[in-house]
């Protein structure tokens, strides 16, 4: 059973309370009902995340995506891919609040209400991994970003929108520098992309950047199937 937040805990409360806040008062751009105005977003994130890739978007029709900190916002509604993933661990709560949108393309969403620190998903499982507005709200982003090198394949690509440059609060811990952005994908990928500075999506933030990266190849050991058999085969002698 998925844990409840505590919605005492500043961190909890601010993210919860900002969805809550725009669904009552904040739809100006739009107009029209919160579905609709995050529908739209998730239509805008998909004509973004393809035009970065130099893609179209049917380009995603037979491929797996997986969003990572994809609050109850639709992320992937309208993303024509066979396979959809999003994570976040206050999905259950949004689940509860009847706050979650309804697919409008492709396969239905698989809504995982966890953290990013340890995937249940196996390893080079998805094309492509996005992480939009939601690495400086992790407390350790250098963890989440190895899971999802982890469950990219290795022609996989990563789509990351991030804000820099502000001062930490409680529900966005991590504060980042274009140069420690860079260092910290760097550790595990090549950065392909990076725009200059964008708007924020937070206010307190400097600016925003894009970045399409992809996985640096894959150096670990494999498992050996023989000296596994070898161990079976010894136990039934």
């Amino acid at each position: 059973m998925p844990q409840m937040p505590d919605l005492t805990d500043p961190r909890y409360l601010d993210e919860v309370g900002w969805f809550l806040y725009h669904e009552k008062y904040e739809r100006d751009r739009f107009g029209g009902s919160y579905d609709a105005e995050r529908l739209a977003y998730s239509r805008l994130l998909l004509n973004e995340v393809v035009g970065y890739l130099g893609r179209r978007p049917s380009w995603l029709e037979s491929k797996t995506v997986v969003s990572v900190g994809c609050g109850c916002t639709g992320d992937l509604a309208a993303f024509p891919a066979t396979v959809k993933i999003a994570i976040d661990p206050l999905l259950h709560l949004y689940q509860r609040l009847q706050m979650l949108v309804a697919d409008e393309a492709g396969g239905g969403t698989l809504y995982l209400s966890l953290g990013a620190e340890n995937l249940p998903l196996l390893d080079a499982c998805a094309d492509l991994v996005i992480c939009r507005n939601s690495l400086d709200h992790m407390p350790d982003p250098g963890a989440v970003l190895g899971e999802v090198w982890r469950i990219l394949r290795d022609d996989g690509a990563v789509f990351v929108s991030v804000d820099t440059g502000g001062e930490p609060t409680p529900d966005e811990p991590t504060v980042f520098s274009v140069d420690s952005l860079r260092a910290l994908l760097a550790e595990r990928f090549d950065v392909v992309t990076m725009t200059d500075n964008l708007p924020p999506h937070s206010v307190g933030r400097c600016g925003s950047r894009r970045v399409v990266a992809r996985k640096k190849p894959n150096t670990s050991q494999s498992i050996d199937k023989e000296q596994i058999l070898r161990a079976y085969e010894a136990r039934l002698k």
